[in-house]
């Protein structure tokens, strides 16, 4: 059944990702070529500082899912529905502190932005992005529930719907008024109408989560506060290495330079988003697993996981670097290509964004979050410091660089020290020799690809396409193979597949 839920959640999170990719592709083609690059920047602005002001949230939905796997796995409704009401009360008074900082900060919005070449208010563009913000706080707490019971499935379906028809509403407004306001309001909709059909499913399959009495007793209560306490610092960290590059770039280079960003990161993002739906998928059954306090078989399992969460970021690397000028160059237009060398650093960036998933998805999944809960703030610190010292003397890659050395402290010190060694009672220097073996592929395969194509030039920017994807594709399966066909993880995989494959006859 574990592995049944794991697959659904799987392909449930690829087509949910797939469909948000094309459509906010279709979205932003639309910004840039009816609105003009600097209403891309300014999206891609707002969208930063809201995912800063998410900050409010510190880990909340986490702790609540972590505190919901064992009363689901035992059957106690009543302790699921009691977490439930605990979390509803959590979330409306994290709408409302969402709401009070948002407005606290609008002053400087326009100091943030710069110097802008269009009439629109900037305040009134502001506040609508911050009442979306908001909004998602409000009745999204029974996710949790869907989250917890290991059908991540219903969600993402739902998310394809609301994505769809939003995108397709505010792409109509953009064509028929040119209103950018009204492009902004209509995901504040979408937003409360996805939150209210999450919650009507919810109720349905879930009938018993509206009729139970038990409280949350005190000390429950405490260590809960603990744990967000303790995992407030990584909710804040992560937060600000997502959401500050924007900001750092459109103060020290300008807005317009945000729009370029922009259009690349929306290419990153796509791809890391893939790369995180695919591995999270797992982490339902990982939580599920881990109550069975079996550490060797964790190991193997997470092995195998990190293996899989390998090899598909080398191909999504391999497949960014070759496809992201020709891509961007049919999207939107050559005129908004940025030089070759931001591609190497989006690649590092994509690199330490998704390698680490498969670990992470043990931290979250065994409850790991007081112990590590400093490494973050370290985080933060080397982030900042690197991002501006950096973009100051190489300008946008400096930006890049500055987030990929702050998550390879994590990746290199935090996760071995903090979650490899309690987690699976390994030598840190066994994860070490796993993960420098992937590396050394990764560097492998990419200066091949990079060899290729950038001497192997054609005149058609579709064909050139297809046969930087078919290279991309190909030197990495083969290259891999062959790195690691004797391993038990490769073998485990092949196996699956032709299983499947005689199944399906």
């Amino acid at each position: 059944m574990r592995q049944k839920k794991s697959f659904y959640n799987m392909i449930g999170a690829m087509a949910s990702y797939l469909v948000s990719i094309i459509v906010s592709f279709v979205s932003q083609l639309f910004i840039v070529k009816v609105m003009g690059i600097e209403y891309s920047g300014i999206n891609g602005l707002f969208t930063n500082i809201i995912t800063i002001l998410s900050v409010a949230e510190l880990g909340i939905g986490e702790t609540i899912i972590f505190k919901l796997y064992e009363p689901l796995a035992k059957g106690d409704y009543k302790k699921v529905s009691a977490w439930l009401c605990y979390y509803k009360k959590c979330y409306m008074y994290i709408f409302f502190i969402v709401i009070v900082i948002g407005l606290i900060i609008c002053p400087i919005v326009p100091i943030i932005v710069g110097r802008v070449n269009f009439s629109e208010n900037i305040y009134l563009m502001y506040l609508i992005v911050l009442l979306d913000a908001a909004f998602s706080y409000l009745f999204s707490y029974k996710r949790s529930l869907i989250f917890a019971d290991q059908r991540n499935y219903i969600i993402n379906i739902i998310h394809i719907i609301y994505i769809f028809f939003m995108n397709l509403f505010q792409i109509a407004v953009l064509i028929l008024t040119h209103n950018f306001y009204l492009f902004l309001l209509i995901k504040v909709i979408f937003r409360i109408l996805q939150n209210a059909l999450i919650t009507i499913v919810a109720n349905l399959k879930y009938k018993y989560i509206n009729e139970g009495t038990q409280q949350i007793d005190a000390k429950e209560k405490k260590d809960i506060l603990n744990r967000i306490k303790a995992i407030m610092f990584q909710k804040v960290s992560f937060v600000i290495n997502k959401g500050i590059d924007n900001i750092l770039i459109s103060i020290m280079i300008g807005i317009k330079t945000v729009g370029y960003y922009s259009n690349y990161f929306l290419i990153v993002g796509a791809v890391t988003s893939v790369v995180y739906q695919l591995i999270s998928s797992f982490s339902a059954s990982i939580g599920n697993l881990l109550t069975e306090n079996n550490k060797e078989k964790s190991y193997n399992i997470y092995k195998k996981i990190n293996m899989l969460n390998s090899f598909i970021t080398i191909l999504c690397i391999t497949l960014f670097s070759n496809l992201i000028t020709p891509f961007i160059t049919i999207w939107i237009g050559e005129e908004y290509l940025l030089h070759n060398m931001i591609i190497v650093s989006f690649s590092l960036y994509i690199y330490c964004d998704s390698i680490r998933r498969s670990i992470t998805i043990f931290k979250e999944a065994s409850g790991i979050c007081i112990e590590d809960r400093y490494m973050y703030l370290y985080m933060t610190i080397i982030n900042l410091v690197t991002s501006v010292m950096l973009c100051y003397f190489i300008g946008i890659d400096g930006v890049v660089l500055g987030t990929c050395i702050g998550y390879l402290f994590l990746i290199l010190f935090s996760y071995p020290k903090y979650i490899f060694k309690p987690v699976f009672g390994k030598k840190t220097l066994d994860y070490y020799k796993m993960n420098l073996k992937y590396f050394i592929c990764l560097v492998i395969i990419f200066l091949i690809n990079w060899l290729i194509v950038q001497n192997f030039s054609i005149s058609n920017n579709y064909f050139q396409l297809m046969v930087n994807a078919f290279i991309a594709i190909t030197t990495t399966v083969i290259f891999f193979s062959i790195c690691f066909c004797k391993t038990e993880e490769i073998k485990f995989y092949k196996n699956l597949i032709l299983s499947k494959m005689r199944s399906d006859k």
